[in-house]
């Protein structure tokens, strides 16, 4: 490339000047970087790197033309004004030129003397090869392997460090000679090699298939050898790179390690005990450990050594606390540094706790927690404490039968001479607050608040009485009124008393905590009001300057929040004020790190939801820094491998960085955050101003729908897919019929584009269809053209097949005995999350049957291929949705659907009789009754004939009204009512059926079918009572006793359970006082006496009674 060599000497001067230290030069550095070179000769530019990166003759000067040549050559071209200029510049320089830089680097990759600029060669290597193909450079393969045979130590570790950014370079080569030649590369005499060895091997695992992966296995103790001599010749840096390599790999292919499994603890807690090792060492080993139970804990489970081993290393590593004369006297709370031990250590049994439950976990720690909390040390007990609020969740269900006694074991250390140890009970109750509710309020609560209060009485330690009352919010969140109330005097006066705290940290918990006792106490809290609104008031509008604006958006939530409790009537009074200052504060805020920003956004959506339409005169306030919160768009930061990323991206700003390819990738995720809350908020206006969020609805959705492909953040999707319905809701409210059909034309497409390429993501498929389901019923008939309708049934048979696939891949996989039980345990999660994905389907062609009807069932026949094969299937779960779909198409096709029902009556007749699936028994029920009541003669025969009977032999069934079948069964008695009333003229003793139906009596669980059953029993009573008032085998002239204790009790449970409309409340209720009139006050009294307590109160509270 000696024709680049005069041009390399003219862009060394001007790389000189991009490492200036001085702004403006490298400025226009950067400008005629980019000017002179990139978007006028940018196959000079490439060129000329390429030689300065083999030819210069500074080390320095070479890593820098490595970085800039990996950095421009696929960065995209500048200007490009049409679709060919839109390519990355490597593709639009010639030919010629990239050849040509390619055989640079080749020399290079020979010839390079520095490490540190070797380094640099082989991430641009990679970055060719990764976005070529091994195909387009075949010259570099054969090159890599003599680099990788060769007597240097530096080829041989260049090799493998390009390898473990291209391991697609390996998967097409022989297995056994890729593991013959890692084998030997783990034992090489350079200690360099062998970790790119190793790096490379786990790329390599991770480039297989999960089957393909499992040959691998023979490999990996080989690939453990890498460690211990990094161990003890203290090689940390490199010990911990050495086992991330190995955490990726446990993270993804976790089985490889079940053969050096015991090998592995043993190396890994030795290193996690050694106190004279960094604390990122330590950690690193321990990480793999609990990346081990995370990704495989049946696997660990099985290792009686596992749980023996960490938990103590853990607790070793949380007793490392050390005190500080900070902690006491700090007036800004920050979080626990990440990376101290102590912290490690509480996190790490948190996940193992998760991953392994407590079966195994509980009884190990608590081997250690009596005898620490015991201790002389204070750092003991404080970590016996951060241990039990730290598995809590974990081991919930053993923990939860020995609460009690776990309370009684910890009250002690409330009264600790040691303020951290005391600081730590508190965390541990407000942490089992969460974990244990709501029991621990329920069973416990004097126990925990007689030493809970108390502690937010020490003033004297600030921490203690802000932490105290920070664990009386985990509590009251998850308490009754009932269990609350006796001690909301107490509470009001302890928290009164710390508003006046000097520390402000003291008084900005006070104030959360006295807005979540409002948020419980709702009306009870009026007699606190006129105290402390004011003070609310005063410190919304005197505590102006920066250092206060934590504390004033507390008050902000605080006030917004009592305001909901006492409820608009209370508030009425202040309501102007507080808007007042809340709009005065919002125009203050500029700074984009200021809490009151989120505060307000909360404190603006309570105020909407208690004041209704009178809240949109102020809408121009809060609807735009809302929408551009929203609308706004995710920072990145892209930087190399080796540069630090806190001196630019700090993580208490809330960046988070990922190394890929030799780069380290960053996202902002406090701004992710951000703009979930915003477009949560969006759901909550819209659902709660209706008619009046109208003028903002547009533009609203213009943001949501794009939304469903913001892949950065999950939250994010699945808001914007709960937004959309109550918007278009409010729209129709305002009966603009035009404009709603307008704003779903410009988005439908789109929904159906994108239901389409929901990827392999369960939940958001299964909130996404859910939302389009509610969109279609918000906009009504017409919603989809027939071409729309065409696309959308393709994407369901699509998604359905999808399952399909799945399902039988996990049969195989079942029948081949494959499986662990960490495979099982996934598969079950799988397969839940995918039964909710599969009804949110169903509920999709449900809406489109319901608002189309007609002209959507000619679409239905391309439903039908796929719905006959999930009849077929031995899962419950699959032939169920088959019959939902086929019970939709009845119900909304009426005779019409029975075209197409010679594949479904006797799946559904089976159905009815399968003892052992009740969802199943009550899909097929509410068919029978759908096929009764719209189906028409054609169903006659199959209702009558078969299914009657198979119905009438589940009711008689000793379990009928178990917990499970329950609503199986309501399902049975609604459909045998529609029976009754459609095809009564075809039955053959339609009397003897009718009392069956009286004395099955009552559906009182099943909010659907309660109102037509008892709108059907209303209307039996007012035609022929003496039909039903019969003894239960029928005989008798009516008014049988036992029949009208039947009947009051049957009514008396649906109007306690259940929402009726008021016409048939008043029906039912005139039922009752009838016949309770009619008896003697004896048998009246012995009748009502047999009614229970509890649906007495409910009928009284009702105002029933």
């Amino acid at each position: 490339m000696s024709n680049f060599k005069d041009t390399a000497a003219v862009l060394k001067s001007v790389m000189s000047n991009l490492m200036s230290p001085d702004n403006n030069v490298r400025t226009k550095a950067e400008s005629t970087l980019n000017s002179e070179w990139l978007a006028a000769q940018p196959q000079t530019l490439l060129g000329s790197l390429a030689f300065l990166v083999h030819q210069d003759p500074d080390a320095q000067a070479r890593a820098f033309a490595s970085v800039l040549l990996r950095r421009i050559a696929f960065q995209g071209m500048p200007n490009a004004d049409t679709k060919e200029d839109m390519r990355m510049v490597w593709s639009a320089v010639p030919q010629a030129v990239t050849l040509a830089v390619k055989s640079e680097l080749l020399g290079a990759l020979r010839d390079e003397s520095d490490r540190g600029a070797r380094h640099k060669l082989c991430d641009t290597i990679s970055e060719v090869v990764n976005n070529e193909g091994e195909n387009d450079w075949p010259e570099l393969v054969s090159a890599l392997y003599a680099c990788a045979q060769d007597s240097s130590a530096q080829l041989r570790e260049s090799a493998y460090r390009i390898f473990s950014s291209c391991a697609f370079l390996l998967t097409t080569q022989s297995s056994e000679a890729v593991n013959t030649a890692f084998i030997g590369a783990f034992q090489d005499s350079d200690a360099a090699v062998r970790l790119a060895a190793l790096q490379a091997a786990v790329a390599y695992i991770l480039a297989n298939d999960p089957k393909p992966r499992l040959g691998l296995a023979p490999m990996v103790p080989h690939m453990l050898s890498v460690l211990e001599p990094l161990y003890r010749d203290r090689d940390e840096t490199e010990l911990v790179e050495a086992l991330s390599a190995l955490i990726e790999a446990a993270d993804e292919a976790p089985k490889l390690f079940s053969a050096v499994l015991g090998s592995l603890i043993t190396f890994a807690t030795e290193i996690g005990k050694n106190s004279e090792l960094e604390n990122t060492t330590r950690q690193t080993a321990m990480e793999l450990l609990v990346t081990l139970a995370e990704s495989a804990p049946g696997m660990c489970r099985k290792n009686a050594q596992f749980c023996q081993a960490i938990v103590p290393v853990c607790m070793e590593m949380m007793s490392s606390i050390e005190d500080s004369e900070d902690w006491y006297t700090t007036d800004v709370l920050e979080d626990s540094d990440n990376e101290e031990n102590y912290v490690f250590g509480e996190q790490a049994m948190d996940r193992l706790a998760i991953a392994l439950g407590g079966k195994q976990l509980l009884p190990t720690a608590f081997n250690y927690i009596p005898q620490m909390l015991a201790s002389q040390e204070w750092s003991q007990r404080h970590a016996a404490l951060m241990a039990i609020s730290s598995i809590g969740e974990g081991c919930y269900k053993i923990m939860r039968s020995e609460l009690q006694k776990i309370l009684e074991l910890i009250a002690p250390c409330f009264k600790d001479p040691h303020t951290r140890v005391r600081y730590a009970v508190c965390n541990c109750v407000g942490q089992m607050a969460t974990d244990f509710a709501p029991q621990l309020q329920e069973k416990h609560h004097q126990l925990v608040l007689s030493n809970l209060i108390p502690a937010m009485d020490e003033a004297a330690t600030p921490r203690v009485q802000a932490h105290a009352a920070a664990a009386m919010v985990n509590f009251a969140e998850e308490a009754t009124k009932l269990v609350l109330d006796p001690y909301l005097d107490t509470l009001f006066e302890r928290l009164l008393a710390m508003l006046s705290s000097p520390k402000r940290y003291v008084q900005e918990q006070a104030i959360t905590t006295i807005a979540t006792i409002a948020d419980n106490a709702q009306a009870k809290f009026n007699k606190y009001y006129s105290t402390i609104m004011p003070m609310l008031l005063n410190v919304l509008a005197q505590a102006s300057d920066k250092e206060h604006r934590l504390l004033r958006g507390k008050a902000i939530e605080c006030a917004t929040f009592i305001a909901l409790a006492v409820g608009k009537e209370t508030f009425k009074p202040d309501i102007a004020r507080v808007v007042e200052l809340l709009t005065h504060i919002q125009q203050s805020v500029t700074d984009a790190d200021d809490p009151q920003a989120s505060y307000l956004q909360s404190a603006w959506a309570r105020l909407c939801k208690l004041m209704g339409a009178d809240f949109a005169p102020i809408l121009p306030v809060v609807m735009p820094p809302l929408i551009a919160a929203a609308n706004q768009q995710p920072d990145f930061a892209i930087l190399e491998d080796d540069e630090d990323p806190e001196t630019s991206y700090s993580a208490e700003d809330g960046w988070e960085f990922a190394s890929i390819g030799g780069q380290q990738v960053g996202i902002k995720t406090t701004a992710l955050e951000e703009k979930c809350a915003a477009v949560e908020l969006l759901v909550s206006y819209a659902k709660d101003l209706g008619v009046a969020f109208v003028p903002y609805a547009a533009e609203v959705l213009g943001i949501l729908v794009p939304l469903f492909k913001f892949y950065f953040h999950e939250g994010v999707r699945a808001a914007a897919a709960a937004a959309v319905p109550p918007v278009l809701q409010s729209i129709k409210q305002a009966g603009d019929v035009a404009a709603l059909r307008s704003v779903w034309a410009s988005m439908c497409d789109k929904y159906i584009s994108v239901l389409g390429n929901s990827d392999d993501d369960d939940t958001f498929t299964m909130q996404l269809f859910g939302s389009f389901a509610d969109a279609v019923e918000t906009v009504g008939e017409p919603s989809l053209g027939a071409e729309q309708m065409q696309a959308f049934v393709g994407v369901c048979v699509s998604q359905m097949n999808k399952y399909y696939q799945r399902m039988k891949a996990r049969e195989a996989a079942r029948e081949a005995e494959e499986l662990d039980e960490d495979d099982e345990e996934q598969l079950v999660e799988e397969e839940m999350l995918e039964g909710l994905a599969i009804d949110e389907v169903a509920r999709a062609l449900h809406a489109m049957l319901a608002t189309h009807g007609p002209a959507f069932v000619a679409m239905f026949q391309n439903v039908l291929p796929i719905a006959h094969m999930y009849l077929q299937e031995s899962d419950p779960a699959a032939r169920q949705w088959a019959i939902c779909v086929f019970d939709d198409l009845v119900e909304y096709a009426g005779p019409a659907s029975s075209q197409y029902a010679s594949e479904f009556l006797k799946p559904i007749a089976q159905a009815l009789r399968d003892t052992n699936a009740p969802d199943l028994r009550q899909a097929a029920a509410y068919g029978v009754g759908v096929m009764a009541q719209f189906g028409g003669d054609a169903y006659a025969e199959f209702v009558v004939g078969a299914a009657l009977p198979a119905m009438l032999e589940s009711l008689a069934s000793n379990d009928a009204r178990s917990t499970e079948n329950v609503y199986a069964t309501e399902n049975i008695i609604a459909a045998v009512a529609k029976v009754l009333r459609f095809f009564g003229g075809k039955l053959p003793d339609a009397k003897g059926l009718l009392q069956t139906w009286f004395w099955a009596l009552p559906v009182c669980n099943d909010a659907d079918e309660a109102p037509a059953t008892y709108e059907y029993l209303v209307q039996v009573l007012s035609e022929q009572p003496d039909a039903l008032l019969l003894s239960a085998n029928g005989t008798g002239s009516g008014n049988d006793p036992r029949a009208l204790k039947h009947l009051v009790s049957v009514v008396v449970e649906a109007l306690a359970a259940c929402s009726f409309a008021p016409e048939l409340v008043q029906a039912l209720v005139a039922i009752m006082q009838k016949t309770m009139a009619s008896l003697d006050d004896s048998a009246r009294a012995s009748l009502w006496a047999s009614v229970s307590p509890e649906h007495q109160r409910a009928l009284q509270s009702k105002g029933y009674i």
